[in-house]
């Protein structure tokens, strides 16, 4: 069931065409900036973009801007660096992750040898005689 009164064919010669009965602009000066935020892919050779326009652009790319601004400020780096720090960050956060684990794993086995251990000298050990 089509949404309204008009279903309207639109053709891109030699690239797709859809039935929509959506908004469409007579020219693409109408629209403005567009901003792509998000492709997925929906089928074979089928990609569905996620896109904002107009003011509502402006509004992601000021959005945007401030998240690398306030990164560059809280990581002390230009934000020609960004992308650099983060895979750093990443990587060393992976690194420690790893070596935490295997600490973790040493710490039980010797918790477990401390308490397994059978000696009167032991803080735990109790005689039951």
């Amino acid at each position: 069931m089509v949404p309204g009164n008009e279903l309207r064919v639109v053709n891109i010669a030699g690239v797709d065409t859809e039935a929509c009965c959506g908004t469409h602009a007579d020219n693409t000066a109408e629209v403005g900036w567009i901003k792509i935020i998000k492709s997925q892919r929906i089928s074979d050779g089928i990609v569905r973009l996620y896109y904002v326009a107009r003011e509502r652009a402006i509004e992601v790319l000021n959005n945007e801007t401030q998240i690398l601004t306030n990164l560059c400020k809280t990581w002390g780096v230009d934000q020609n660096q960004i992308d650099q720090t983060a895979n750093r960050f990443f990587h060393e956060y992976k690194r420690l992750t790893t070596v935490t684990k295997k600490q973790d794993m040493q710490i039980l086995t010797l918790q477990v040898k401390f308490l397994l251990k059978d000696d009167s000298q032991h803080p735990y050990f109790v005689r039951s005689d």
